[in-house]
């Protein structure tokens, strides 16, 4: 390792990283801000190309603010709490608008703001041990040393109130904290599910085992606190893996679901399925997507998920026909039409790559809605994108996979009409963006 004195970040670029320059070569700074100047330590360099962290920090930014946390640039959670949230808006405007910047559209609009306002309505939180007892946080950058905190931005005080109920019952319980480097140990994640449209909680407590010592007294403690807890679920993980929720499960009190509410529309919610982590934002999305869509429209909603998208399009939408993977989310999606007394979405379990020729073969459709992982589009869901499609809204949470997979989509025949970027997770350098093509 080096040092690189005295470095200037001249810009940000995509994963949040400053960008400076020695001797023409680019450098990569996590948590530096325009206008630093830094004395930074380099981790490592690839092909004239270095990735660095800040050592010292020679004079500060104009840009740059204190951070409202005790454990910001050793906690992994957060990129900008350095950056005030008007100036986060406008970096993502530019960044994304660079990446797409090889792209004509015909419309690109300024990114919708989420606010200031703790946003998460799911986490998981690893516990481990210090000093003998059990703690509980969010893993360092690039490492999976658990940094406790006080206090976070993202997510509501409850989380935290929560996990130290949680972490004060493991510890008068005895109960073995979880050591990842030899499978020892019983507790391994706290997991939180919130409805911000109902008021309704689900804690998860992950172990390896499926016993635990005085579970009643586990449940005494968090409903003492928060009666607007309606499930406690413990997960059994007894895998060697970095993967955080097992397949078996005990409900220790109450259901292994909440409802949340989003406009009209109520959705059923496992512990397990995804769903958009910032729910007022997620309303705004998905306003915009039924401003885009026509009425009367038949819409393939591809990886629907349970259903979210779908069913808040359905008073505009003629037809709607989701397909999803996750066996779970499809039942969940299926009971969610139920729920609202919604008869024209149609869910389907499958992978897109295989399914979504079918359901093309089979039904009429002039719109698709893509939401894909962040690895985006296989190149043969693109190339087999039926003929009656005439538009495509493509929601995504990695904007460099996107431009990708739009640059076939030109190839294909589609026109870019508009870009809308979304604020969907304040204070990371993550961008939602969603663009809509005709043809």
């Amino acid at each position: 390792m080096r040092i690189i004195k005295e470095l200037k970040i001249e810009k940000l670029v995509y994963k949040g990283l400053g960008l400076g320059f020695e001797n023409s070569q680019p450098v990569f700074v996590s948590n530096a801000v325009p206008g630093d100047v830094l004395d930074v330590l380099v981790i490592s360099t690839r092909r004239q190309v270095s990735f660095a962290k800040i050592e010292k920090i020679i004079k500060s930014s104009s840009q740059r603010i204190q951070p409202d946390c005790e454990v910001f640039g050793k906690c992994g959670g957060c990129d900008w709490l350095c950056i005030s949230y008007d100036d986060q808006l406008k970096f993502k405007q530019e960044i994304v608008e660079d990446i797409f910047k090889n792209v004509e559209i015909e419309k690109i609009n300024k990114i919708i703001a989420s606010g200031k306002e703790p946003y998460r309505n799911k986490s998981f939180f690893p516990i481990a041990k210090r000093d003998g007892k059990p703690i509980t946080g969010m893993f360092e950058s690039r490492s999976h040393n658990v940094i406790p905190h006080k206090k976070c931005s993202l997510q509501p005080q409850l989380f935290d109130d929560i996990c130290d109920k949680v972490i004060s019952y493991i510890e008068a319980s005895k109960m073995q904290v979880y050591n990842e480097r030899n499978h020892a140990g019983n507790a391994r994640h706290i997991g939180i599910r919130y409805a911000i449209g109902t008021n309704e909680i689900i804690v998860i407590l992950v172990t390896r085992n499926r016993k635990i010592p005085f579970s009643k007294q586990l449940e005494r403690i968090l409903l003492e606190a928060y009666p607007n807890i309606v499930g406690i679920i413990q997960n059994i993980n007894p895998d060697k893996t970095n993967v955080i929720l097992g397949d078996d499960e005990k409900i220790l009190f109450g259901r292994d679901f909440i409802y949340e509410q989003i406009g009209k529309i109520k959705f059923k919610l496992s512990y397990k399925s995804f769903f958009q982590v910032n729910t007022k934002q997620a309303e705004k999305m998905y306003e915009f997507v039924k401003q885009s869509i026509s009425e009367g429209s038949h819409v393939i909603d591809a990886y629907c998920g349970v259903g979210s998208i779908g069913l808040f399009l359905s008073d505009k939408a003629a037809k709607i026909i989701g397909i999803e993977s996750n066996k779970k989310a499809v039942q969940d999606a299926k009971e969610n039409a139920e729920l609202n007394k919604i008869d024209n979405c149609e869910f389907v379990a499958g992978y897109v790559e295989t399914t979504l020729p079918k359901v093309f073969k089979n039904n009429k459709a002039d719109t698709i809605i893509f939401d894909p992982p962040r690895k985006g589009l296989e190149q043969r869901i693109i190339d087999n994108i039926s003929p009656e499609i005439k538009k495509i809204i493509y929601i995504s949470c990695d904007p460099m996979t996107q431009v990708r997979d739009v640059k076939i989509m030109i190839e294909k025949g589609f026109i870019p009409k508009e870009m809308q970027p979304f604020d969907m997770f304040p204070h990371t350098f993550h961008i939602e963006n969603v663009i809509i093509l005709e043809r």
